[in-house]
């Protein structure tokens, strides 16, 4: 009866599907918070989610196609089951939260997978937690400016810039001019 031989890789291959399932969860849940702050006319905050959301799919393609170089199944399933969260400081805190522990994570990954000479899941996971990082600075710089400005006035002005977004779905873009 033949053996079948353990893949070398098997250790980053587990890192890079732990990873997948983290991706995919967070994903999931910035959608959430996506579509609930649009629902409430939270248009820069929605469309931010949305925004990050679409770039932790990202990382799961990039995860998932070095498992297949590696030679080993993708899984496609989730860490954590989405929560419902209403409350914008509360999403923005556990967005903090997500990020930090998804960078945490991904630092302890990196080591692993250079200490099992494999250099180029150790630099993937290394370009990832940049864009981790960023996504941590935005939720941080938010829930600051929700603190600094307070919910009502924060909340105020994501709700002027959905009406303005509304207002030009609705037929009449000349009413607002875009500022960039």
């Amino acid at each position: 009866m033949e053996e079948k031989s353990q893949n070398k890789f098997q250790e980053s291959i587990d890192l890079l599907n732990d990873a997948i399932a983290k991706e995919i969860a967070t994903s999931m849940q910035y959608m959430y918070f996506h579509v609930r702050f649009e629902d409430a006319g939270y248009e820069y905050l929605s469309r931010m989610m949305r925004q990050i959301s679409i770039a932790e799919m990202h990382h799961i393609e990039e995860f998932s196609e070095r498992i297949m170089y590696l030679q080993g199944d993708v899984d496609m399933n989730p860490a954590f089951k989405t929560r419902q969260i209403h409350d914008v400081q509360e999403g923005l805190k556990f967005c903090m939260e997500l990020e930090a522990n998804t960078i945490e994570s991904y630092n302890m990954a990196s080591r692993t997978a250079s200490e099992h000479k494999d250099a180029v899941t150790h630099k993937l996971f290394q370009d990832t937690i940049v864009e981790e990082e960023q996504h941590h600075d935005l939720f941080r710089t938010e829930l600051q400016n929700f603190i600094d400005y307070g919910p009502k006035e924060y909340l105020l002005m994501q709700s002027i810039a959905g009406s303005k977004a509304n207002s030009k779905k609705a037929g009449h873009p000349e009413m607002y001019k875009e500022e960039d």
